[in-house]
């Protein structure tokens, strides 16, 4: 892969990768592979997420991770183990917090500071970072004001039928697909892989 150096840059190396963490301190992650410095790139990861094309979120080891559209419906129905948030509520399997957070969210993208700062809720930042993990939220942007993240539900962002749209498929089966289009899984330790590749709820 070529240095990345635009947004379609990163888009194309979530295509081909799969699961492409946004930075980490050494190893396997978009910005080793950046060719600008890194304010710049920083918002280029917003350009390349805004376009909607690749998911967005705290999706692998509490860190912010690029996932390509053709993974990222497998991983949801894994992560969720088939269960919308509200199913999950209903049956008593959902944590208070998240369900005050979900709520406050609902279906319109929330900035995440001014949401943290009115809901002054313990836990706050645990509590979405753990709703992402399990994909009933991911981020966006605000095209107007760099450095503003909004939490979104996702399907809000890619709608309802794409992103529930595996949920008939088992886990084994769900595994089998993310293994086959995710070609960066290979770049992941053992351990990481088994919590990729595991349900959430």
């Amino acid at each position: 892969m070529a240095k990345l150096k635009s947004a379609d840059d990163i888009i194309a190396a979530t295509d081909e990768y799969g699961i492409l963490p946004f930075w980490t301190d050494t190893g396997f992650s978009a910005w080793m592979m950046s060719g600008t410095d890194f304010n710049t790139f920083w918002g280029l990861r917003e350009k390349a997420v805004n376009s909607q094309k690749i998911a967005y979120g705290k999706f692998v080891n509490k860190k912010a991770t690029f996932v390509s559209l053709s993974v990222f419906p497998y991983l949801c129905a894994l992560r969720r183990d088939g269960y919308d948030f509200d199913s999950l509520e209903d049956e008593g399997r959902a944590p208070r917090r998240e369900i005050t957070v979900m709520h406050a969210v609902g279906n319109v993208p929330t900035p995440s500071y001014t949401l943290g700062k009115s809901l002054g809720m313990k836990g706050f930042d645990g509590t979405v970072t753990s709703l992402q993990n399990k994909t009933y939220l991911c981020l966006n942007f605000k095209k107007s004001a760099m450095g503003t993240a909004l939490l979104c539900r996702p399907e809000d962002i890619f709608g309802a039928e794409f992103v529930r749209g595996k949920y008939s498929l088992t886990a084994a089966e769900n595994v089998a697909e993310i293994q086959k289009r995710a070609a960066g899984l290979i770049e992941f330790g053992e351990k990481d892989r088994m919590k990729i590749l595991s349900t959430a709820v």
